[in-house]
């Protein structure tokens, strides 16, 4: 039998506020993360960051590596 529940999925890109609460912390705890190094970079759309779902959640599934370790664990530029 099919599941009839509606999915809840996750929007794709997250501001801070939303990256925030899923990693349990405020706000202001997160953008200090952001400027120390401690997140994954953000993409940026005009001037607003975004941190991408699916790749917050690899992060935290890595042990939440500050951002150098992070970035050259994902083989990225």
């Amino acid at each position: 039998m099919p599941d009839t529940e509606p999915s809840l999925a996750k929007p794709l890109l997250l501001k801070a506020a939303g990256a925030a609460a899923e990693c349990g912390v405020s706000v202001r705890t997160w953008y200090a993360w952001d400027i120390s190094g401690r997140v994954p970079c953000p993409i940026r759309i005009g001037r607003t960051p975004f941190w991408p779902y699916e790749e917050l959640r690899a992060w935290v599934a890595a042990g939440c590596p500050d951002r150098v370790t992070w970035q050259a664990s994902r083989n990225c530029d």
